[in-house]
């Protein structure tokens, strides 16, 4: 199995990892009923594209306040626990389906840090 490699890797991870997130009806009411995520699904893996190519290959480009942007949403409707939970495993299965190596755990290492440190400013 490959490691991460480019944007088109992060962009298929993006895509399965939505795939999962919109049908569990845990967490999908934020995508559907919170935001309108759903509904501009490509825009917003670009997005992700960016911040993750950004992350991990530290490409310069995304200039969003990611921070902000799930403060307002936990503004909205609270994050839980057990969103935190429901994110990150269906995020480190979709990572784990696909990919192993450096930046594969690269990516589910900042995931954890951010969804950590998201949990303890929100919760």
């Amino acid at each position: 199995m490959n490691d991460i490699e480019n944007r088109e890797d992060i962009l298929l991870i993006m895509r399965e990892f939505y795939d999962k997130l919109l049908i569990d009806e845990s967490i999908s009411f934020y995508f559907t009923k919170i935001t309108n995520v759903d509904k501009h699904l490509e825009h917003h893996f670009e997005i992700l594209a960016t911040f993750w190519e950004q992350s991990l290959f530290l490409k310069g480009g995304y200039s969003n306040n990611m921070f902000q942007i799930h403060k307002d949403l936990n503004e909205k409707h609270a994050f839980k626990k057990e969103h935190f939970e429901t994110w990150l495993t269906h995020f480190y299965n979709t990572i784990d389906a696909n990919f192993e190596g450096k930046y594969a755990e690269q990516m589910k290492t900042n995931a954890l840090s951010m969804a950590t440190v998201m949990q303890i400013k929100f919760t």
